[in-house]
């Protein structure tokens, strides 16, 4: 017989096996840039929500200038194209999430400029030839003209549909797809968050989109809109203009919050609220209409004049 005292103990229970890794982990170049389209697109609806009452509050022009017009259907219209251009863009980055691929961040090649001497020496065309035709001017890569002369701007007609966006953003760099969406939303770096702001500019520039593009036409949409005011002044313009900086106590009073941050209305738009200890009035109940047959009243109630 064994001794007892050499034999160990069984075990109540088998050591638990090591963790599998958290599954909603994402890799961390994807989860970062889907952080930051799922705060545009939380911007974007919140602004859409909001829109009507926003526009007929004062300094509401702080947000339209970067739209480039006053006109609220305009505005609306670009909101909603950027709503589906982010949603499109979060479908794809999760979607590569779920087959577990990172985002990789292209080579940087740097632009060479041309040697001015092989330019030099490149033969001459023959004048006796026919000069080739013209092509025409290319068209700016700012310039939006989608609605331009659209009697209605909010007919769904106008609008792209998802798939077709989504079919876009697959075939599209990041970086492009990304600005699009901030020029139809209206993002600019005076309405963000400074942190948020920089992450956003990285992204454009690290994922093959063109910043300068986007610079472009924000300017351009500021300087048409400053024109279009003094043509034909629409909007309140007495707030003074938001720099870039910290210190932008005119964005928290406008906009309610800064972007990168939880979305809020400002006390400017907020519909009216009771202080707290502030009782409401009771409603007051309406008129009964007359009945054919009254009920019966008590005959101490019926008698007229005093006691």
């Amino acid at each position: 017989m064994p001794d007892a005292a050499r034999t160990p103990p069984p075990r109540a229970c088998p050591t638990d096996p090591p963790k599998d890794p958290d599954a909603t982990a994402l890799p961390p170049n994807l989860a970062r840039v889907l952080r930051v389209v799922q705060i545009l697109l939380t911007y974007g609806r919140h602004l859409a929500d909001t829109l009507a009452r926003r526009s007929i509050a004062p300094g509401f022009h702080l947000i339209a200038r970067a739209f480039g017009t006053g006109r609220p259907a305009i505005i609306l219209a670009h909101i909603r194209r950027g709503i589906l251009r982010a949603a499109a863009l979060e479908r794809v980055l999760l979607d590569r999430a779920a087959s577990g691929r990172d985002l990789t961040l292209p080579p940087f090649q740097a632009r060479i400029s041309e040697d001015p001497e092989k330019r030099e020496a490149q033969p001459i065309a023959n004048p006796q030839e026919a000069p080739p035709a013209r092509k025409p001017p290319p068209r700016p890569s700012w310039r939006d003209d989608w609605l331009d002369n659209v009697e209605d701007p909010l007919d769904p007609r106008h609008q792209p549909t998802f798939e077709k966006l989504l079919a876009q953003a697959r075939r599209r760099p990041i970086g492009r797809s990304i600005g699009d969406i901030c020029a139809d939303l209206g993002i600019a770096p005076s309405l963000c968050l400074s942190p948020f702001w920089n992450e956003l500019y990285m992204i454009i520039l690290g994922y093959n989109g063109s910043a300068a593009v986007y610079d472009v036409r924000r300017w351009r949409r500021e300087e048409k809109f400053s024109l279009d005011q003094e043509r034909l002044p629409t909007m309140d313009r007495s707030w003074p203009k938001i720099e870039v900086g910290p210190d932008r106590p005119h964005v928290p009073q406008v906009l309610g919050f800064f972007i990168g941050q939880d979305p809020a209305e400002p006390p400017l738009i907020r519909p009216r609220q009771d202080r707290p200890g502030e009782q409401a009035a009771p409603p007051v109940p309406p008129p009964q209409a007359a009945s054919a047959n009254p009920p019966a009243q008590h005959p101490a109630a019926s008698a007229t004049g005093p006691p």
